[in-house]
């Protein structure tokens, strides 16, 4: 089945009524997913603490802690202690009035300092979060980071698993059930009794929300015509700075979490009507050989979209000439295989009746093991193929930088993203600017790489990035000061524009035969960075607010140098195989031409009859930071 004859319907059907009702339907789920990404912003926010007394309540907080805790730093700055106070017999005081104090109680020279059994909570801006509700503190601070860190574990794992069984079941089919999926975790774990049951609804919200995200892209992309492609590409992130955008405004409004939660996944209840009203992706029905719906559903958008230039009679004619050419290849596979498989039970029988001794048995088993056919060959294949992106030296170095700078970048956009406590800025305003400088960046990059090349743009955003992150270290402003959150957010703008630059990057970095696996890997990569993220905030963060700011920017800073070692891909033919990435010129900066026979598949440890369905205009991939992997389009 030919490409070109799915374009050339996708043309003559044109673009209309049907392809943007399929993009709108679809991109409704970005507001959703991006509101639960960033979340543990309002769910879980640092929270002052410290250890409740009761015997003491009818004092005020600050007679409390003058009293009762030690002095401690936290996060560079002097403040009462948070997990620690002076061991008293605090029985005696209770009724007792402040001024009394002295009389029932005296002061001791030497106190004994002991730990927290339990913790009051300040709750002027939240009445209550997971923090709270469960005691992440004091030790326990890890489990905070979790709840985030978790969520990105089911992003990790929802890539590959929603790739796999969106080309199996269909892009409908597989959307419809895991939205049904996501709405039941989702609203239980609003009401979930103990934090092990909210983590795993955690990550059942991140592994089926991460499902319904892709199927949603890939089905709106290939619905689009080649034309448009790239203005769904770009168009398809802007719901989810929408999205980031109202999160604060809900929480505003809503202090207690587990409203919160509730008021970010019910809703989600409305994308039902998405599953009856969208079709299946034509582009899939016709790869699957289901011929009649595909006419249908492709009738039905001539008819909406009013076409001109769609005849009936002509998509009936190249149909049937798509299905015989599916018979064909299909009947030329069967022949092969029947030709190349060997013929185990003579070569059985002939050793029998020969009578061959036990060494010369033992030595065709080892022969027929390392057949190409036998189970155990293939596993071999399958490793060798693991390591395919290190074994030459140019792709060897395009992958690690690719790791590292995806690591690096996602690391960076979460830690930002979710840095308001440590930055100690208003977290409702932080985070709607936060997703105020999401659109741009999801906008005016395209002319940018379109211009100046992906390598200096993508150098450009990591540099310009760790500069701004680093240079708060040294603003005397106070950290709550118009100049500091002006510099948090440049830094916000450029490393999400760096996120859109490295997925056409890396898409135009590895060759076609390895271009879906490279860009998976490297999403995956991405996806460690995101989980890391958070301890790096939150543990760190409580030593001083400035660690996390300098690993950031030293990140930053490292991968835009490292990305000096990389080709530019602008303008330039897409390299084809690994010879064509290793016939790169280092002062040409050029794809080379390679006349040479090409690697045979078992050199390159690759089935080269399953090439990835890389489709999308280059320019076009500007999938979103909290989104998966989308270069199974």
């Amino acid at each position: 089945m030919t490409t070109g004859k799915i374009e050339e319907i996708l043309n003559r059907v044109e673009t209309g009524p049907w392809n943007w009702l399929i993009f709108l339907l679809c991109s409704l789920w970005g507001v959703f997913g991006a509101m639960q990404a960033v979340a543990t912003a309002f769910l879980s926010p640092l929270t002052d603490h410290w250890c409740s007394i009761p015997q003491l309540d009818h004092w005020t907080k600050e007679q409390r802690w003058n009293y009762s805790l030690p002095r401690a730093t936290v996060a560079g700055i002097e403040q009462h202690s948070r997990c620690e106070m002076y061991a008293r017999n605090y029985s005696v005081l209770e009724g007792v009035a402040w001024e009394d104090r002295h009389r029932y109680l005296p002061d001791e020279a030497n106190l004994t300092i002991v730990p927290c059994t339990a913790w009051e909570y300040d709750n002027s801006t939240f009445q209550t979060t997971l923090i709270s509700e469960w005691d992440l503190v004091c030790g326990r601070e890890s489990l905070r980071s979790l709840i985030q860190s978790i969520f990105m574990v089911g992003y990790f794992f929802g890539a590959p698993l929603g790739g796999y069984c969106s080309d199996r079941f269909g892009r409908k089919r597989l959307m419809s059930g895991s939205l049904w999926c996501f709405i039941v975790v989702s609203v239980a774990g609003s009401f979930s009794p103990s934090y092990p049951l909210f983590l795993l609804c955690r990550l059942a919200m991140a592994l089926t929300g991460t499902i319904v995200y892709q199927a949603s892209y890939i089905l709106a992309v290939e619905a689009s015509s080649m034309r448009h492609r790239s203005i769904v590409g770009i168009l398809f992130s802007v719901p989810f700075a929408v999205g980031f955008m109202l999160l604060p405004g809900l929480a505003y409004l809503i202090r207690t979490w587990r409203y919160l939660h509730l008021a970010i996944s019910f809703p989600v209840i409305l994308l039902i009507v998405n599953t009856i009203v969208i079709p299946e992706s034509p582009r899939w029905l016709l790869q699957k050989g289901r011929w009649k719906e595909a006419a249908a559903e492709l009738e039905k958008a001539a008819r909406w979209n009013s076409s001109k230039t769609f005849d009936q009679a002509w998509l009936l004619a190249t149909l049937t000439e798509m299905k015989k050419e599916a018979e064909e290849e299909g009947d030329k596979r069967d022949e092969n295989q029947e030709t190349e498989a060997p013929d185990s039970t003579s070569q059985e029988s002939k050793q029998t009746m020969a009578g061959e001794s036990s060494d010369q048995n033992n030595l065709q088993i080892r022969k027929q093991s390392s057949s190409p056919d036998h189970p155990s060959s293939s596993c071999w294949r399958r490793s060798k193929s693991a390591f395919v992106f290190l074994r030459t030296p140019m792709l060897r170095r395009i992958s690690l930088i690719l790791y590292f700078n995806w690591i690096s970048v996602s690391m960076i956009y979460y830690g930002i993203s979710l840095n308001s406590s440590n930055f100690s800025v208003d977290p409702f305003l932080y985070m709607f600017l936060g997703g105020l400088m999401e659109i741009p960046s999801y906008t005016l990059i395209i002319p940018l790489v379109a211009k100046f090349g992906r390598k200096i743009c993508l150098i450009s955003f990591l540099l310009f990035c760790g500069t701004a992150i680093l240079v708060i270290l040294i603003v005397p402003d106070e950290r709550n000061s118009w100049w500091f959150l002006t510099l948090v957010m440049a830094g916000k703008f450029c490393i999400t524009s760096a996120y859109q630059v490295i997925y056409l990057y890396s898409s135009e970095l590895y060759p076609t035969s390895l271009r879906t696996r490279g860009i998976g890997i490297s999403s995956m990569m991405g996806r460690l960075g995101a989980i890391i993220s958070p301890f790096v905030n939150d543990i760190l963060g409580m030593y001083h607010w400035a660690v996390p700011s300098t690993i950031f920017g030293l990140l930053s800073v490292s991968a835009g140098l490292l990305t000096c070692l990389l080709p530019e891909t602008n303008h330039r033919a897409l390299p084809d195989t690994v010879n064509d990435v290793e016939g790169w010129r280092s002062k040409g900066e050029t794809w080379q031409t390679i006349t040479a026979v090409r690697e045979t598949e078992e050199e390159q440890g690759e089935d080269t009859a399953l090439q990835p369905a890389f489709n999308v205009n280059r320019d076009a991939d500007t999938s979103s930071p909290a989104n998966t992997n989308t270069s199974a389009v």
